[in-house]
């Protein structure tokens, strides 16, 4: 009968983590011991394994046995060793092992054993792989990255900048790394750095924060500067890309200038815009007079929604006249194409008009499979289809159903948004892509700027597909556009 003592231990060791074993100090190396968990982590059996002395010696990775054994005539010297090397399961499997051991000495100091344990760490390997691998895809974005990047600390100091940077601000990477930006008079404006570092400092984030922005021999720049608190290796950084904009502003402002003929539409315009904007001050000053008038949570939640809510209406308008400026000066939509899943983006765009409009019944009808994947611009056919939906909703009587239809092809996916609204006659369907032509759609009721359309089909274009509408007065609209499936298909604008 064994003794209680020795088996208490052996069932401890077998519930431990790590396997302990012994070996001889004097060469050749083999393992005296082993416990009884080596079947539940590597599947040999203990008893077998104790009868091979190389049993050790052959589990080891080819490629890690001269590591380990220079490792391992370390021990004699300092008693004590731990190393990280790959260890053969039963199955062929390898496994990344901590092994700490231990050189035990009898009463005069002559070694005895090694006393040792395996400790399987193949997650914690795996872990710092993929973080490597992060790390180095990370570099390889940044320094291949076509708009100018910037990485600095909280405090200012510039840490990284990639070429785009350089050739767009016309420093070298050494003049501008571990200097601050306000050495190198990036900000003139104290105001607008001061806006970026709190929006940064509250949410962690900005985007698109348009400023003077200066390059080397203090050169002015109209920037879009969008920045990320990200965190690197344990260290916050303040990841930042700055879009010169500055022709691109140029071009606007004279097209602005020059172009009478857009004085009703500015009118048009501008209304349009107030509208949202007379909500958001209405509803904040609400919000901000609150000490004098306590609210009810669930009414500051409200007016905070119809304040996102005409944010939203706000932030839509100003993109189309964006957009809009881009198009008049030739300029591409900057169609990004990338590996997506179509169903994806039409669930999302669905889902938050569902939301926003529960009285409208959209429904969605796929005349065969979409494709897994499909090369297109997540963001813009967003758009398209909110777009699309949006005014299929306002030309819509209340209940009335808009479908969205698909149909895929080799090479294409085709979708068609029909509704049962208003309608169109021949002659706005003849011009709804000219910009600001709104048609019988100038009925006040029926909010707009006449842009949506002409930058749908600009975007489109842009991913090298075609749009086509189809409408009758009193019996609804069907528009119909294809966008490509395989990347060499699809002819971005230059």
């Amino acid at each position: 009968m064994q003794d209680p003592l020795i088996q208490r231990i052996s069932h401890i060791l077998s519930l431990s983590p790590a396997i302990i074993y012994a070996g001889r100090v004097d060469e050749p190396f083999y393992l005296t011991f082993i416990s009884e968990n080596l079947t539940t982590h590597f599947g040999f059996d203990t008893k077998i394994c104790l009868r091979n002395p190389d049993f050790w010696r052959d589990l080891i990775h080819p490629d890690d046995v001269e590591c380990v054994f220079d490792d391992y005539a370390r021990i004699s010297a300092n008693g004590f060793h731990k190393h990280e090397y790959r260890l053969r399961k039963e199955d062929g499997e390898y496994l990344w092992v901590l092994d700490e051991l231990r050189l035990v000495r009898d009463a005069s100091g002559h070694p005895l054993e090694v006393v040792g344990s395996w400790l399987d760490i193949t997650d914690r390997k795996e872990t710092e792989e993929a973080l490597q691998k992060s790390e180095k895809l990370f570099r390889d974005f940044f320094q291949t990255n076509p708009v100018a990047t910037i990485v600095s600390s909280t405090d200012g100091v510039v840490h990284m900048v990639n070429p785009a940077f350089t050739g767009q601000t016309d420093f070298t990477a050494e003049e501008v790394v571990g200097r601050t930006a306000q050495e190198l008079g990036f900000w003139q404006i104290p105001e607008d750095r001061e806006r970026m570092v709190s929006a940064i400092q509250k949410f962690g984030f900005i985007d698109n924060l348009e400023s003077q922005f200066y390059g080397k021999g203090g050169r002015p720049m109209t920037c879009l500067i969008s920045s990320r608190a990200v965190d690197l290796g344990g260290d916050i950084r303040i990841l930042s890309i700055v879009q010169d904009v500055t022709e691109q502003r140029k071009a606007e402002a004279a097209l602005l200038k020059l172009d009478q003929a857009k004085t009703a539409f500015i009118s048009t315009a501008a209304h349009e815009l107030r509208t949202p904007l007379i909500a958001i001050v209405g509803y904040s000053e609400l919000l901000e007079n609150e000490a004098g008038l306590p609210l009810e949570e669930e009414q500051k939640q409200e007016y905070l929604s119809i304040i996102q809510s005409n944010a939203e209406i706000l932030n839509r308008l100003v993109d189309d006249l964006l957009d809009v400026g881009r198009i008049q000066i030739g300029s591409s939509l900057g169609v990004v194409l990338k590996e997506a899943q179509l169903s994806e983006v039409i669930e999302k765009v669905v889902g938050s008009l569902r939301v926003k409009n529960e009285r409208h019944r959209i429904t969605v009808v796929h005349t065969n499979p979409l494709p897994e994947r499909c090369w297109f611009d997540p963001g813009r056919i967003t758009q398209v289809l909110y777009n699309l939906l949006s005014n299929a909703i306002k030309y819509s009587p209340q209940g009335g159903p808009i479908e969205i239809q698909t149909t895929t092809a080799p090479e294409t996916v085709s979708f068609a948004i029909v509704d049962q609204g208003l309608g169109m006659s021949p002659e706005l369907v003849e011009n709804v892509f000219d910009r600001f032509y709104r048609g019988e759609a100038a009925d006040a009721e029926i909010h707009g700027l006449g842009l949506g359309m002409g930058i749908v089909k600009q975007i489109i274009e842009d991913h090298g597909g075609e749009i086509v509408v189809k409408s009758c007065l009193g019996e609804g609209t069907t528009v119909t556009f294809t966008l490509p499936i395989k990347p060499e298909i699809a002819t971005l604008k230059s």
